[in-house]
């Protein structure tokens, strides 16, 4: 490194330097910003956010971080047990104490034994854990579940993440006492989601990565005689559903009338099942959902399930209400693709909220699309970290102008 590198870098104000380690990893950190000079050795032997994630740290550079890390400016943790992790929760126990981690925020254990994860909760029920995230392997016994039950008694945790199959989580007996706000689940089914919703009365978002209706052409199970439901849940993200029906939706939202996001992403559906029809869900939304200001989907349909009749001029039209615009200012946009068998239809709210967007899809062609607005001035894309677009010489002349990257 350059004199005038070194320079600048020492320049700046300490919470800035913070703020750049929050982004390196801690082998970084340690054996190459702190040996710069004397200012960067005190400013990495003072930094209190320290995350160690075993998973990408060399074996041979533990015993070193061991030595100067200090436990107490170490704030996240993440250790794996897989068996290509080279037996990482020996390893963690081998070069440090768990006890001596007072100021642990955030731990994320990947398919750990269930006598290792005993050790890790004595020390979690003593110390000020935020964020609890665990996924267990298929050799998982009744112990790994009653541990995790008693991990989410601890009064100061608020966010966990399940990273397991619906089958796994019906087996949790969640605590009487819970104060978790935030729950991400790998998969669950629409019973284990009731069944969440009642246990947990602080919770205020829900996340499911794979919502799977196991009632699917059965009659709901949710009993619309419960009035003595109360949540506080405000945001509900369904981001890959399958065997949903409208009414199974609404059996389910109609129990949340605090809600005021809603993310509902439905790769295949049959047209009858009404998720396309933009009247019913105008009235939904009226008399159940009246506090809702964003409201996220992404529903598609192959054009062999719809009659003729239908176009993306029909579909896009229920969505063209003062309800829709004017109300609630939400832009849809109504797609027909050509995929590698038949058409499909693509009904979806803007901006998009997927991590990565590849326009056209892969294998699909878009023929015609459509907007619920008059004026092409809506906001296309937001929160999304990816983004790849195949252009022709012509597009990309006619883009270029009306595209700015932030």
């Amino acid at each position: 490194m350059s004199t005038t590198n070194k320079s600048h870098l020492a320049a700046l104000p300490i919470e800035v330097i913070y703020q750049i380690f929050d982004y390196l990893d801690v082998e970084t950190i340690l054996f190459s910003i702190r040996c710069v000079s004397k200012q960067l050795y005190s400013v990495a032997t003072t930094y209190n956010r320290y995350e160690l994630d075993f998973r990408y740290i060399f074996q041979s550079d533990l015993p070193v971080i061991a030595r100067i890390i200090n436990p107490e400016n170490v704030v996240s943790i993440t250790i794996s047990d897989e068996l290509c992790a080279n037996n990482q929760v020996n390893l963690f126990f081998s070069h440090f104490r768990i006890d001596q981690f007072i100021r642990l925020h955030s731990l994320n254990l990947i398919k750990v034994e269930a006598h290792d994860l005993n050790k890790f909760k004595d020390h979690i029920m003593k110390c000020s854990l935020r964020t609890f995230s665990i996924s267990l392997d298929r050799f998982h016994n009744t112990m790994h579940m009653s541990l995790i039950s008693s991990i989410l008694s601890h009064r100061d945790l608020y966010n966990f993440e399940f990273k397991e199959f619906s089958n796994v989580i019906s087996e949790m007996q969640w605590p009487n006492q819970c104060s978790l706000k935030h729950v991400t689940i790998y998969e669950c089914h629409l019973e284990t989601i009731y069944h969440i919703i009642t246990r947990l009365p602080y919770l205020q978002t829900l996340a499911i990565e794979n919502f799977c209706n196991n009632s699917f052409g059965t009659t709901v199970v949710i009993d619309d005689s419960d009035t003595d439901l109360r949540t506080n849940l405000t945001s509900l993200l369904l981001n890959r559903c399958t065997n949903i029906r409208m009414n199974h939706v609404e059996a389910l939202l109609s129990r949340l009338p605090a809600l005021k996001h809603l993310r509902l992403l439905v790769p295949r559906c049959e047209y009858k099942n009404e998720l396309f029809d933009g009247s019913r869900w105008e009235e939904f939304i009226r008399s159940k959902l009246s506090l809702l200001n964003k409201f996220e989907f992404s529903f598609h349909v192959s054009k062999h399930w719809i009659p003729n009749d239908v176009t993306i001029e029909s579909l896009i039209a229920p969505f063209r209400t003062p309800f829709w615009l004017e109300s609630k200012h939400w832009c849809i946009k109504c797609d027909l693709e050509k995929q590698i068998h038949h058409e499909a239809f693509h009904l979806y709210s803007l901006p998009l909220f997927q991590n990565y967007f590849s326009y056209p899809e892969y294998r699909n062609r878009i023929r015609y699309s459509i907007l619920n607005v008059a004026e092409n001035s809506a906001n296309i894309i937001a929160n999304t970290s990816e983004l790849f677009l195949e252009l022709n010489k012509t597009m990309f002349s006619e883009s270029h102008e009306n595209v700015s990257i932030i």
